[in-house]
């Protein structure tokens, strides 16, 4: 460094040169701490003073070491001291850079810093460091929103339960968003102001819900929750120990260590719902805070809409399934319950396999629906004793086209048409009625051929007795890997050898 010649070897005339030339560094939008060889402040510009919380001279001669301000990782865990960058570079004189850490300023909330150390040296010894840091709290919390609103979104397509979505929203909040505690309460309109609480997620097991933060028998609504839900409003709180007029809510908040919190009305339905949110730290939830969790609780009940139609869609769909069910059994009353047991035992074979839930479901739903087309099949050839005639059984062999061109224009879900479609297609060519070959008859149209079979061969039919489920299995295996499709045929065994039954 120009001008260095004229210090002798006391490294302390040295650094107080350093803080002379730290002056200059005002102008700079980052924190600048220079440190001392034992680790103290030496100096500092008034933005590292922002930052930390204070002015300058409140830091002066102060430490930076782990245990004075709780820093932590990246990942919220404490960090230790052996890695406290400052201790680093002056044991080894090593320079760091782009260290993400946090940690808890007096009367602030928890700030998160990117670091970088330089090591200063004087004749082999490190006689200092030069801390410069850059306040990230707010991309931090941003990107903390973020990561709630993609976790909100893909809750849609994981939970089907609206209550669950719910519960998952609040876990969400506690083990992405990094929350103490989160709570959804609802209005009880029975009972004026007071407040019910739906679901809760966070370190108060040691608490009822009914002990932490509410008490029923309050009849003015106190607390941020019971506020919220009486005014509509959004109410911030972000310093429970200054808040008189939430007595004794905030002695309770006290006892768990909570200091502020956010609670966030929204209607959902005939219900109205206030999110609330706590924080260990004071002045937690600023302006951009706010918004960025009101935008999270507008997702929250957009998706408990969404589940909710969902499953008034899936509601619908069964209670239409049951009623094509039920229709066709009408026509052919010595098949009733075949469709449902085909559809039964298509679900397990498909489980089997490996296949998810909801395509088993799915694969199940079709299996009650794929004779849906003998509607069209004149009762007395389907009830009719003895064999049929080729003229017979050219006509009910109609009941794939049929089946899939219903259910083709009642817009019901893949695969139900298709397994109407192909499920008497064979491996080799055999079936009906397009004669296709091996992967050319998609899964489920495979896995109903199978269950169809063994089904329709234990069961009674007009033209003879039923053959046992031994016969029907040892049916299907002669023809694995020919007419059916092996993988599926030896699911459908293994499904019966676990102790399945019909009944």
């Amino acid at each position: 460094m120009e001008g260095a010649s004229q210090f002798d070897d006391n490294p302390r005339r040295r650094l107080d040169h350093l803080i002379f030339q730290a002056r200059f560094l005002e102008s700079l939008s980052e924190g600048v701490i220079l440190i001392d060889a034992e680790g103290k402040i030496a100096d500092l510009n008034t933005n590292a003073a922002a930052i930390l919380g204070g002015k300058v001279e409140d830091h002066l001669g102060k430490s930076l070491s782990v245990s004075d301000w709780g820093f932590v990782r990246e990942d919220g865990s404490p960090l230790p001291s052996s890695q406290n960058p400052v201790t680093i570079t002056l044991e080894h004189g090593e320079g760091l850079s782009n260290l993400m850490v946090g940690f808890d300023a007096p009367n602030m909330a928890r700030r998160w810093v990117m670091v970088g150390t330089t090591p200063l040296s004087f004749e082999g010894r490190t006689a200092g460091l030069v801390v410069v840091f850059d306040d990230v709290t707010r991309h931090k919390r941003s990107e903390q929103h973020l990561r709630l609103l993609l976790e909100v979104s893909r809750l849609l397509t994981s939970v089907v339960d609206e209550e669950e979505f719910l519960q998952s929203v609040c876990n969400a909040l506690v083990s992405i968003g990094g929350y103490a505690l989160a709570r959804l309460d609802a209005a009880n309109h029975d009972r004026q102001y007071s407040v019910e609480t739906l679901h809760i997620a966070g370190y108060t097991n040691q608490a009822s819900d009914k002990e932490f933060f509410w008490s029923e028998t309050e009849a003015d609504g106190r607390g941020p929750s019971g506020t919220a839900l009486r005014t509509g409003k959004t109410e911030v709180v972000n310093d429970v120990a200054t808040q008189p007029d939430y007595e004794p809510w905030r002695d309770t908040a006290a006892k768990f260590g909570v200091s502020s919190t956010v609670a966030i009305p929204f209607g959902l339905g005939a219900r109205t719902l206030a999110l609330s949110i706590y924080d260990r730290y004071i002045n937690a939830f600023d302006d951009a805070t706010v918004r960025g969790l009101e935008e999270i609780a507008k997702e929250a009940k957009f998706g408990a809409e969404f589940v909710r139609s969902v499953r008034q869609l899936e509601t619908a769909l069964t209670g239409t399934i049951t009623a094509l069910g039920r229709m066709t059994e009408t026509r052919d009353p010595y098949t009733a319950g075949h469709q449902i047991h085909v559809g039964a035992l298509a679900e397990k074979i498909a489980l089997q396999l490996g296949l998810d839930t909801k395509t088993a479901a799915l694969i199940r739903q079709s299996g009650e629906l794929h004779d849906v087309g003998k509607i069209a099949v004149p009762a007395e050839i389907l009830t009719r004793p003895g064999r049929l005639t080729d003229l017979d059984f050219a006509i009910i062999k109609r009941h794939t086209t049929v089946g899939s061109d219903i259910l083709s224009k009642a817009s019901l879900p893949w695969p139900l048409a298709e397994v109407a479609l192909q499920h008497h297609e064979r491996l080799d060519g055999s079936g009906y009625p397009s004669a296709l070959r091996g992967s050319e008859i998609i899964l489920p149209a495979r896995i109903i051929a199978v269950a169809d079979v063994v089904e329709a061969m234990t069961q009674h039919r007009p033209y003879r007795p039923g053959l046992g489920l031994d016969v029907a299995l040892a049916e299907v295996s002669k023809g694995a890997g020919t007419k059916f499709d092996g993988d599926v045929v030896a699911a459908c065994l293994a499904v019966f050898a676990d102790g399945y039954s019909f009944e």
